[in-house]
């Protein structure tokens, strides 16, 4: 594994964070040379080796090319970014911090859609189509992206109208998982300066993994998705665009898988209560089903006044989830049938006065407000097979916890950013954010007794108490303000070397925990729950350099960045986790890239990162299976790097196109994605040790000289490398072994996939 390693940091020695996969301008072969890629990082149109931020940039052309539909795709070639699916959540992770499995945290990698904030996370599984570029933003970003991006941002920009009338259509079929992607594009002018663009797209799958007690491949997805954008600009001081949207995205099934059986966890759990251990694709389970519906609608004008442009952004974003899962994760029908519902509205309106740029001092300055509301429901069901299960476990069978949460919350906050020319080479560039937001939020915890279940309901009261869950009703009130400060200094070393320093300060929003099941405070349990968390903060410092040739790019940024009071779920030691401000970490290293225009029509580009992730202070983490705990029954993970966090990450990547004809052509590309190993389980279990791995992918394509039409045939994972995402202990797997066996579940990559893409354009 270190082999590859060191091949690709040497491929990338001259290399840095502002990655870029792959522009939609002219293609080198095309101009001669590196195109220049333009991103909106810092809301101005840019190129990407004037930004001074680590910035990856992956261009619409590539997320077509490669067949990928969404962020967690994308995310395994982006150095630094990992995205996965947990059992209730999405996990968005930059530089290894994330938030957890909780609807109550904001995310710490703040997601935006044509400028509007897409903060649930959620809303990470929406589908990509017809992009112009995915940005990724790394370490905090304050004062442009507001709070909540305190580990970075994913800038995403949708393809506008055009003033030419043109289409494309566009199908893809997997054949190992029979997957169907259609899409299609129409786009042109309605009249003089109204133009407009219509999307439509369709994606189904049958899935990698079978699920032997539902006789069925899962993950089966089935995915619609239809935007709409009206453009007008006449040539005059106004401009205007508004866009529609619409997704419905389902999905049967996890790809979990169950493994890692140790003690005497295979001995027990046979016969009726047979639970397979081997890591073959093959699983059992009662079901898991998502569905999730978006509604965005967002109006986006420019008015030009004087040399200086005032742009609104105004928008309104409503979605629904409802989610059926079964959290013991095996065909027994233990935690069977639970129920995740989530509804969300959020209206924001953001105005920015900006300067026209390429002055002496060039600044933007703007307010923004944003209003939310939140509801949701969680039903966790304990099925009537514990009846069987005798004193005291039996009490719980037929019951459940039925939790209701309802937040209402209103953010204001007003920015400024402005870059001073000291010199003909030397720029400063200071901003600040102020942020005023108030929440309110109530959680009401019911405990519901079934037909099947006889018991007195003070005894099943108190069964549920000596599980550290009661009913209960709790509602508060927070108001917060936070001041977020940025400096950043340039200097260009030559016309095509820039050099940059920076500090930014970033914070995260507090709330409210919407799990826990019991009051804080309580009297009446073991360990009392929570209700109310403080918002988070970190500090980032970092220097690097761009440089930009003609025919060689390369960037590179070293970081280190401190985090207090960090949002963390706390283990109550039975089957319930609190949301505490309870740790710090620090994380440092070195991010890289680079691009080479080798001769006329190739290319080759890579990047590599590396990741030293330290808990400067996290003294109440949850103990894994017979580690021994310390005081008040926690495991110290002061000292030790997060889970998910790899030290090494990274990319390497060659193009290469060719005519053949006259009027043909072949293009080439293949590509690899790289990690070394880590811990898979958020309790740093080793036994979910995840092996460093590469893993390949081609893309052969026959198309017409002029882009009329392509067919191409693309292969990722190609080693078919079994990898694991995300990883944790069975529910319910020690109490059931009286401590003497346990077994792991986790989320597992896709094996090998070999697509025909066919597109035509017009």
């Amino acid at each position: 594994m270190k082999s590859y390693f060191v091949a690709l940091l040497a491929a990338s020695a001259l290399a840095s964070p502002g990655m870029a996969f792959a522009q939609d301008a002219a293609p080198a072969d095309d101009q001669g040379g590196l195109e220049e890629i333009i991103v909106t990082a810092q809301k101005r149109a840019e190129g990407l080796s004037d930004v001074p931020i680590s910035i990856s940039a992956i261009s619409g052309k590539q997320v077509e090319n490669y067949g990928q539909t969404n962020l967690e795709q994308i995310s395994s070639s982006v150095p630094n970014l990992k995205i996965t699916q947990t059992a209730i959540a999405n996990r968005i992770a930059i530089r290894g911090i994330a938030s957890g499995d909780n609807k109550g945290f904001e995310q710490s990698v703040a997601m935006f859609v044509d400028g509007v904030y897409y903060g649930r996370d959620q809303l990470s599984r929406l589908p990509l189509v017809d992009m112009e570029r995915v940005e990724v933003l790394r370490g905090p970003q304050p004062t442009l992206f507001g709070k909540n991006a305190i580990a970075g941002a994913v800038n995403i920009t949708t393809r506008s109208p055009t003033d030419e009338f043109e289409g494309s259509v566009s199908g893809l079929y997997e054949f190992n998982h029979k997957e169907l992607q259609l899409t299609g594009v129409l786009s042109g002018p309605l009249s003089e300066g109204v133009e407009a663009r219509v999307v439509g797209y369709y994606r189904n799958m049958d899935g990698y993994f079978y699920n032997q007690k539902l006789d069925r491949d899962e993950p089966n997805v089935d995915e619609k998705y239809v935007r709409g954008k009206l453009e007008f600009d006449r040539g005059g001081p106004f401009a205007a665009e508004l866009k529609l949207e619409y997704a419905d995205f389902e999905m049967k099934g996890q790809p979990r898988d169950v493994f890692g059986a140790v003690g005497n966890y295979n001995t027990v759990f046979q016969g009726p209560f047979f639970v397979s251990t081997n890591p073959d694709y093959v699983r059992e389970d009662n079901g898991y089903e998502s569905r999730n519906k978006v509604f965005g609608a967002t109006l986006n004008a420019d008015l030009e006044i004087g040399e200086h442009t005032l742009t609104s952004v105004s928008s309104l974003l409503d979605y629904k989830t409802r989610e059926i899962v079964d959290v013991d994760f095996s065909g027994i029908s233990f935690l069977d049938g639970t129920n995740l519902q989530e509804d969300y509205r959020q209206y924001s309106q953001e105005l920015r006065l900006a300067s026209p740029g390429g002055e002496t001092f060039n600044y933007i300055a703007g307010a923004y407000y944003q209003n939310a509301k939140l509801n949701v429901d969680d039903q966790v069901l304990f099925n009537s097979t514990f009846l069987a299960l005798g004193p005291p476990f039996n009490a719980l069978g037929d019951t459940r916890n039925d939790r209701v949460y309802s937040q209402k919350s209103d953010l204001i906050s007003v920015f400024a950013q402005g870059e001073l020319a000291v010199s003909d080479r030397f720029r400063i560039t200071a901003g600040a954010r102020f942020n005023h937001e108030k929440k309110s939020g109530s959680r009401d915890l019911r405990i519901v007794q079934g037909p099947l279940n006889t018991f007195n309901p003070l005894v099943v009261a108190g069964t549920f108490r000596a599980l550290n869950i009661e009913a209960h009703n709790i509602s508060g009130k927070l108001s917060e303000d936070s001041f977020n400060p940025m400096v950043n200094v340039q200097f260009d070393a030559t016309d095509d070397l820039m050099l940059y320093a920076s500090f930014a300060r970033g914070t995260k929003a507090g709330g409210f925990d919407i799990r826990s099941n019991s009051l804080p405070g309580s009297t009446t349990v073991a360990r009392p729950g929570a209700f109310q968390f403080e918002d988070e903060s970190a500090d980032n410092y970092e220097a690097g350099l761009k440089y930009k040739g003609r025919n060689v790019a390369f960037n590179l940024s070293l970081y280190r960045t401190t985090y207090k009071d960090l949002q963390v779920n706390i283990f109550d030691g039975t089957l319930n986790f609190n949301v505490r401000n309870a740790a710090g970490a620090r994380t440092q290293g070195v991010e890289a890239d680079f691009r080479a225009a080798i001769a006329d029509g190739l290319t080759v580009r890579g990047a590599v990162a590396y990741l030293d992730f330290k808990f400067t202070n996290f003294t109440s983490g949850q103990c894994f299976y017979l580690q021994t705990p310390g005081p008040g029954g926690f495991c110290d993970y002061t000292g030790l790097r997060n889970a998910l966090s790899p030290k090494w990450s990274g990319n390497l990547n060659v193009d290469y196109t060719t005519p053949v004809s006259s009027d043909m052509k072949v293009a080439f590309n293949i590509n690899a994605d790289f990690s070394s190993s880590y811990i898979a389980a958020a309790n740093l279990d080793p036994r979910t040790f995840q092996d460093g791995y590469v893993k390949l992918g081609a893309r052969l394509a026959l198309g017409q000289i002029d882009n009329r039409w392509e067919v191409a045939l693309i292969g990722r994972n190609l080693t078919n490398q079994r990898i694991l995402q995300t990883g944790s202990a069975m529910p319910l797997a020690t109490t059931i072994t009286r401590n003497a066996g346990n077994a792991y579940n986790g989320i597992v990559d896709r094996p090998r996939t070999i697509a025909v893409q066919l597109t035509g354009r017009f």
